[in-house]
């Protein structure tokens, strides 16, 4: 397979607690999704994917505290919540598999706040940041999540 470097890339970084600090969906499959998220907006936009080794990030951070966990439950899945280590402002949600703990997918998402509830339901994952904002992602396309911004 052509991309066999770019996903043993991807993780890795995961078991490093390795990754770009910017707005990414990071696949499992090795993949990265960039793109824009301003402050408000419902869904994710002006998305560039690319190999992960061909991405060259201008800021990368390591450290992931994990501040929520999906209950067990039959799924083969398991969700992940929490911030970015040293970097307070910056949520993730994770998704791996639940035997291995092979990651399916990160997302990191600036400026949300640290996300501390999480959970599956239906074939998504529904968590909610410190900061209110609540967010919805389709587990097999979650590049097509949806989020809800607190009234100010």
């Amino acid at each position: 397979m052509p991309y066999n470097a770019d996903q043993a890339f991807i993780q890795q970084q995961w078991r490093d607690e390795a990754y770009p600090r910017e707005n990414v969906l990071i696949l499992g499959n090795g993949f990265y999704c960039l793109f824009e998220l301003p402050h408000g907006a419902s869904r994710l936009q002006d998305k560039a994917w690319l190999p992960a080794l061909d991405h060259q990030p201008a800021e990368a951070c390591e450290g992931l505290a994990t501040l929520g966990c999906s209950a067990p439950g039959p799924e083969p899945w398991q969700a992940l919540a929490g911030e970015c280590a040293a970097h307070g402002g910056d949520g993730f949600l994770a998704l791996l598999e639940k035997d291995s703990q092979r990651l399916i997918w990160l997302l990191v998402l600036r400026e949300t706040n640290p996300f501390a509830q999480v959970r599956i339901r239906d074939r998504h994952i529904e968590a909610q940041s410190t900061s209110g904002v609540s967010v919805c992602i389709p587990i097999e396309r979650p590049d097509q999540l949806t989020l809800a911004w607190p009234e100010c």
